[in-house]
C-alpha cells in the first residue's frame, strides 16, 4: 500500500481501523467576526477557529493572551474540541 492510498480519516488496509488525525492537520485562523453571525467580536476578544476535515469549530479569547501562544498551542487545543476522545 502506497502512501497515497493512506489519506487521514480514510480506512486502512486491514478495513476496520481509521487513520488517525493529528493535532497539526487543524487549519487554524483568527477572526474579529464571529465565525457564524459575522458579528463583530466584542473589543479586545477574538475568535480561533478551527477545521479538520469537515468539522468546524471556534472559541472566544482575550486577544492578550493570544501573545503568549503558539500556532502549536492554539491547534492542540482546537483539536481537544474538535476531535474529543472517548474513553472505553
Amino acid at each position: 500500500m502506497t502512501y497515497e492510498e493512506i489519506k487521514p480519516g480514510s480506512t486502512n488496509y486491514f478495513g476496520y481501523l481509521t487513520v488517525m488525525s493529528k493535532y497539526k492537520d487543524v487549519v487554524v485562523t483568527l477572526s474579529k467576526k464571529h465565525p457564524e453571525t459575522g458579528e463583530t467580536a466584542p473589543a479586545g476578544r477574538t475568535y480561533v477557529i478551527g477545521v479538520l476535515g469537515n468539522k468546524k469549530k471556534w472559541y472566544e479569547i482575550d486577544s492578550q493572551s493570544l501573545n503568549g501562544l503558539s500556532d502549536e498551542d492554539l491547534q492542540k487545543e482546537l483539536f481537544k474540541i474538535l476531535h474529543p476522545q472517548t474513553h472505553h
